[in-house]
């Protein structure tokens, strides 16, 4: 597993490397700007219908990016709606952010809170 990714540089001045760790924050900060999350049982509100149930997990493999977000959701809501915009939103900061490095986004419903 390795821990850099690195990103061309087409000006020849060398290569960019960033760590599985800049991408935890990364999709940390994008996951509290979703409506409706929490990070913790104990800092759920009441309008709030998930929350995180451990961590985010990044790794890399062979310049591939993998995330790994596990989640309780409340019951009533559509798992399928709620799995599919935590995806769009994460894939799509990430991609504003590297526009190069294949993303591999896996959200995993732990529980029905």
């Amino acid at each position: 597993m390795a821990n850099y990714v690195y990103l061309d540089d087409y000006s020849k001045k060398g290569k960019l490397g960033i760590s599985y760790r800049v991408f935890d924050q990364l999709v940390t900060s994008t996951l509290m700007n979703i409506k409706g999350i929490s990070k913790s049982e104990k800092l759920m509100k009441r309008f709030q219908f998930m929350r995180l149930n451990k961590p985010v997990q990044t790794y890399i493999h062979k310049d591939i990016v993998y995330v790994l977000i596990y989640i309780d959701v409340a019951k009533g809501k559509n798992i399928q709606d709620v799995v599919s915009e935590i995806q769009k939103e994460v894939y799509n900061s990430l991609f504003l952010i590297t526009e190069q490095i294949p993303v591999n986004v896996q959200v995993r419903v732990q529980s029905i809170i």
